[in-house]
């Protein structure tokens, strides 16, 4: 007499990720260091999954595209030759965000990319970059620091594009949450 034998497995489905960060020159020290150790954890942790990163300072460098597949230090060495500019160009950080979206939807078979945006949310080069908010699929804008200025750009961005505001006061906890916030997005929000 046959056995059934029932099986039930998950393939996972990738789902692509942009991360634009901030490097600015209010970024910089500890800032920038912690930033650093919150991409590399990512990259630790999620070595396989189409993850696009971008920063941005006077103008936005892209560090790697989501179909590429670099070492920590690799990124860790990308990250720290952007020169750390007196400018935040958060328009132009969108922008880069918004092209490497582009290239992640392809790799993600169709599924919009979730993009992660970190930043202090102070603009001092470029337009206000509201405008570009609703043309992101999610955008969560993780806002450094404790200043009250600048909560309200950070909480309108990610509203209108279609996501959500998470504050990190303490900037000690910036890879913990960075770990949260991509693991949620990459393994299902």
């Amino acid at each position: 007499m046959p056995e059934e034998l029932w099986m039930s497995y998950q393939v996972p489905r990738p789902q692509p990720l942009v991360l634009s960060v901030d490097t600015s020159l209010s970024m910089t020290g500890e800032k920038l260091a912690l930033t650093a150790v919150a991409l590399a954890v990512v990259l630790l942790e999620f070595p396989e999954d189409p993850i696009g990163i971008v920063a941005f300072e006077n103008e936005a460098k892209i560090l790697k595209h989501p179909t590429e597949r670099i070492s920590v230090a690799q990124l860790v060495e990308r990250f720290l030759d952007v020169p750390a500019q007196g400018y935040t160009h958060l328009e132009d950080g969108m922008r880069g965000a918004l092209k490497l979206s582009r290239e992640a939807l392809e790799v993600g078979g169709g599924r919009p990319p979730s993009v992660v945006l970190l930043t202090d949310g102070k603009y001092t080069a470029g337009k206000d970059p509201g405008y570009l908010a609703p043309r992101f699929h999610h955008l969560v804008v993780l806002k450094m620091g404790q200043e009250r200025s600048s909560r309200e750009l950070c909480r309108e961005l990610a509203q209108r594009g279609h996501g959500i505001f998470k504050e990190v006061g303490e900037l000690d906890v910036l890879p913990d949450v960075m770990y949260s916030v991509v693991k949620g997005l990459i393994r299902g929000r």
